[in-house]
């Protein structure tokens, strides 16, 4: 990680609310054309509640927890642990934030978690979403097409396998 900082989880509080509506505005870039702020403001947490609201009824046991460089919020992560996997519902961090390697700590973590249970991590990523980029070098596979996202996933045989068929080519050449 090329960032000089100390990344830690922890829940968010009542008090965590605007820091959270921030950050979900800062992924919606789509609705900066709006020609009123308060207009913006309201849809904004109109869609936030409502992406929360379904989140909690999808994934009722999900790890929810901010995301911080040294005490500061600067991101949110949300995991669902359960016997069959590791599903990422959600990473997102403030534009200053990305491409400083957190997201990519945060998910070798978790395929450090998935290895050592013998559980796929499972993420659903929208087709337009940089991150896909990552999730893919990161040697997430995608396994399905679900209309404008991509179901991806990531395991530790899978990707052994990947790197012995690799090392292999690369020794014959």
């Amino acid at each position: 990680m090329d960032f000089d900082h100390a990344i830690t989880l922890r829940p968010p509080t009542e008090a965590d609310l605007p820091f959270l509506l921030e950050l979900y505005a800062s992924t919606r870039a789509d609705l900066a054309q709006l020609d009123s702020e308060t207009t913006r403001q309201l849809i904004v947490r109109m869609q936030f509640e409502a992406q929360q609201s379904w989140y909690r009824a999808q994934y009722p046991q999900a790890d929810v927890n901010l995301i911080l460089a040294d005490e500061v919020p600067v991101g949110r992560l949300y995991v669902a642990r359960g016997s069959e996997e590791i599903r990422l519902i959600d990473i997102c961090l403030l534009p200053d934030y990305r491409r400083h390697g957190i997201g990519a700590a945060l998910l070798r973590e978790l395929q450090e978690e998935g290895a050592a249970t013998a559980l796929p991590v499972r993420l659903l990523v929208a087709m337009d979403n940089p991150a896909i980029h990552l999730y893919q070098r990161l040697g997430f596979m995608p396994v399905d097409l679900r209309g404008m996202h991509r179901a991806m996933e990531w395991q530790a045989a899978q990707n052994e396998a990947q790197a012995a068929v690799q090392r292999a080519t690369t020794h014959t050449s």
